[in-house]
């Protein structure tokens, strides 16, 4: 015999307070007292009271058939060292666009929020936060490698984008940088190019947890010893990088940073004529340029996808075990690396 489901307005009746206590209480809303909300859920948990998995189902269904109404404010969380310092390339302005329209579709309000306007603090800017009745944040990538943001994480679910926060540990959403790298050498490789050369700044290699320089080595590994060539590392965009492309006489590169394709071709460099190009990251590159495009505004539109649940579900504060949502890159086919004719075959 099924036994009768134990509902919300009887968990409210025993406890002696109205419906919608009960359910602020079950969502861990800070609005309503700490001690009420705890004995709330004891007692709840005592009654043997679930969610109805079929009403959460209606509510998802009218979601998606009714024009969305407003839920509240999501705030895009930045950390640059001007307002708009954070939006350094077009991936990132990606990112923001893709969470806007998602945000947008559910009922949400993306809000900019800045947290080096003059005067503010970590508990300031919770305050203000909290005052707006914020519950949702994202953070795009953070302007160094390894920072750290003090907020009231307990009042917030939170998303980060990328990996150049270390602290506090949040769930995040990036592009798969290995996988991208190893896609743009796997084409490389087959369009005949065997002298594959890297291009990389540590520094930049570090705000993706070094998976650009992995992913390459971990490639480079199954080729001939005499096809694996040394990776030219540089801290400046400068004669250091001509002077490797001479000594080891690459037939294509990969690089991340679009000024080094402008220090080739302004060097004599033909591309594709004398050296092959690639890149891990489009970015900022000209369509001209053949590489992984990182899909940043789907990556936005899934952060987004991400959070809006967290808040349904009340999931505030720092996660005890973070997750990690990767997506693939998706190869673009430019004019800077044609296949070579007479490729020899793969090894």
């Amino acid at each position: 015999m099924e036994t009768k489901r134990v509902t919300m307005r009887e968990v409210a009746r025993r406890a002696g307070v109205h419906c919608t206590t009960v359910s602020r209480a079950l969502l861990r809303d800070p609005r309503i007292p700490a001690d009420t909300r705890d004995r709330i859920r004891r007692l709840a948990d005592a009654m043997g009271y679930a969610p109805d998995p079929m009403v959460s189902a209606l509510n998802a269904y009218r979601c998606r058939i009714v024009e969305p109404r407003y839920h509240g404010n999501i705030a895009w969380v930045t950390n640059g060292f001007t307002r708009e310092g954070w939006n350094t390339c077009k991936t990132f302005a990606l990112l923001r666009e893709g969470a806007l329209k998602r945000a947008a579709e559910l009922g949400y309000k993306l809000e900019d929020f800045w947290l080096r306007e003059p005067g503010m603090t970590g508990r300031r800017a919770s305050d203000i936060l909290c005052a707006r009745n914020i519950r949702g944040l994202l953070l795009p990538p953070q302007p160094r490698y390894q920072t750290r943001v003090d907020l009231r994480w307990d009042h917030f679910a939170a998303i980060a984008f990328g990996y150049t926060l270390a602290s506090p540990r949040l769930h995040l959403v990036s592009n798969n940088t290995f996988l991208s790298m190893q896609t743009a050498v796997t084409r490389a490789r087959e369009l005949g190019y065997r002298r594959l050369g890297l291009i990389i700044s540590p520094a930049a290699n570090h705000r993706v947890q070094r998976m650009w320089r992995a992913g390459f080595f971990e490639q480079q590994q199954d080729w001939p010893r005499q096809e694996r060539l040394p990776v030219c590392l540089y801290e400046n965009v400068d004669s250091n990088i001509l002077r490797w492309m001479d000594r080891h006489r690459p037939d294509a590169v990969v690089c991340h940073e679009p000024r080094v394709f402008a220090l080739l071709k302004e060097n004599g460099y033909r591309i594709p004529q004398d050296v092959g190009y690639l890149t891990q990251s489009i970015g900022d590159y000209a369509a001209e340029v053949s590489g992984v495009y990182e899909n940043p505004l789907e990556s936005g539109i899934t952060a987004v996808d991400f959070l809006v649940p967290m808040i349904h579900r009340a999931e505030w504060g720092i996660p005890r075990i973070p997750q990690r949502l990767l997506s693939e890159g998706t190869w673009r086919e430019g004019r800077t690396l044609p296949r070579k004719s007479a490729a020899p075959a793969m090894v």
